[in-house]
């Protein structure tokens, strides 16, 4: 039997009938009685409603951040730790009304009353930094480390006070952390710590997440590029390509090798280039002649819009097929449709290409078109890199209705010139007969260094 036995109920009634007489009872129906009820519930909630709308007016004052407010509303309720926190803020970020040693009292009393507040601590602790207190910060973001070590804006914080303290051997472990937490900050970071450090191999090291996604990495490369610092950006490529970054995704090489190639750091982008074709991240080009220094000439593989291969417009007007069966030979080749009808200047396909200067070189290519509207139709162009006065050279245009037949021009590269974006261009119309509409094609395009001017080659224009 359980030692806890079931109650007995008829038992227990009989019970509560003989001993009814010890209970006392009292009737609420006079008014007098009810009353003596109500009374304390209605002083009680009085009370109650008093102190919710004084804390409620004092969160309001909260809100304006001009430190009379703040006082006006410490005076209706002394004792609340945030007005407290927020008046020593205010002292302490405040342009107009910054006093530290004021910043720092305050900030102690709201950690007083409340000191289980990270954040208090925090600030604090960027109070003592603007301060010159580092005994003082140090204590703080210790406490406020040990209360919230999971936050990224702790983190970020702390990360903050070590660089400001000029201790970035200490900064760069919390930044490490902070963007395990939230990679959001990974743009923050990295400048900040660029700007203040000027270390880019420490920040690659200690700082930018080393695991398998690349994006950080390459993120790094771009923001050191964007600040023209070339030279470390190509040391941290050369770790990455040999080390987490062997095989990279072409999506993430991109931007990296495009800005490259924009600003006309061609050695460095051939380099990129030739490390992605090492790694087998490129294809082979193994219809490229000795002699046609074009990438992917044919466009027998998709162009990869990156690098030196073919870029490809982007323009919602044009529709490009790559493997139209009507080749010039009898293979295929890109067709290009103009099926929207604007008077609009169009890179059809271009790609960069590296060059010698003090060279002539010839380009040709084989085109047919079918019902061109306007009189500006697409031409070969070659453009020199880095040369932004050097002569545009185009070839013959192709309008209306045309079988397959060759277009070329010659060009001579100037003494600076590493490299030239080569396109099939089709060039706003300024006369009449606007509008394009109609489909070209394109096949076997080739760039030939050549000794003289051929004799039977078509003039080259200048645009």
């Amino acid at each position: 039997m359980s030692q806890y036995s079931n109650p007995n109920l008829p038992s227990e009634r009989a019970w509560d009938r003989q001993h009814s007489s010890y209970v006392w009872e009292s009737s609420l129906r006079p008014w007098g009685r009810s009353l003596l009820f109500l009374i304390p519930l209605i002083v009680l909630s009085a009370a109650l409603s008093w102190e919710a709308f004084r804390v409620a007016r004092a969160a309001y004052q909260l809100d304006d951040i001009s430190i009379p407010e703040i006082q006006k509303a410490l005076r209706e309720d002394p004792g609340n730790a945030d007005l407290l926190h927020r008046l020593g803020s205010t002292y302490s970020i405040d342009s107009m009304e910054t006093d530290q040693p004021e910043a720092v009292k305050y900030l102690r009393q709201a950690i007083e009353l409340n000191p289980r507040r990270w954040d208090y601590w925090s600030d604090l602790g960027i109070a003592c930094d603007f301060a010159g207190d580092t005994a003082c910060s140090d204590q703080a973001f210790e406490q406020a480390t040990a209360l919230n070590p999971m936050t990224p804006a702790m983190q970020w914080a702390l990360g903050n006070h070590y660089l400001l303290t000029d201790r970035p051997q200490k900064a760069f472990p919390a930044f490490r952390k902070l963007l395990a937490l939230d990679p959001e900050y990974l743009g923050n970071t990295l400048r900040l710590c660029l700007r203040a450090t000027h270390d880019p191999q420490a920040i690659y090291t200690e700082v930018v997440p080393s695991g398998h996604d690349a994006f950080p990495r390459f993120t790094f490369l771009m923001f050191l590029c964007s600040s023209a610092d070339y030279e470390s950006a190509m040391k941290i490529w050369a770790q990455m390509i040999s080390g987490p970054d062997r095989s990279p995704d072409i999506s993430l090489v991109r931007p990296f090798l495009d800005f490259l190639i924009n600003h006309n750091q061609i050695d460095d982008a051939e380099t990129v280039w030739s490390d992605l074709q090492h790694g087998g991240v490129l294809p082979p080009d193994t219809s490229q002649q000795a002699a046609n220094i074009l990438y992917n000439s044919k466009f027998e593989s998709s162009p990869l819009n990156a690098g030196f291969d073919w870029h490809i417009s982007n323009s919602s007007d044009l529709e490009f097929d790559l493997s139209d069966p009507n080749g010039y030979q009898g293979g295929k080749c890109l067709r290009i449709d103009f099926p929207v009808g604007r008077n609009a200047d169009y890179d059809l396909v271009d790609q960069v290409v590296r060059v010698r200067p003090n060279t002539r070189y010839q380009l040709t290519a084989y085109v047919r078109s079918n019902t061109l509207t306007s009189g500006s139709g697409p031409r070969l162009r070659a453009v020199e890199m880095g040369c932004s006065n050097c002569v545009v050279q185009t070839s013959d245009p192709t309008v209306g209705t045309t079988p397959w037949h060759s277009i070329d021009l010659e060009f001579m590269t100037q003494p600076q010139t590493k490299a030239v974006k080569i396109s099939f261009w089709r060039p706003q119309e300024r006369l009449y007969s606007r509008d394009i509409t109609g489909t070209v094609w394109l096949d076997n395009i080739s760039l030939h260094a050549v000794d003289a001017p051929r004799p039977d080659v078509n003039q080259a224009r200048s645009r």
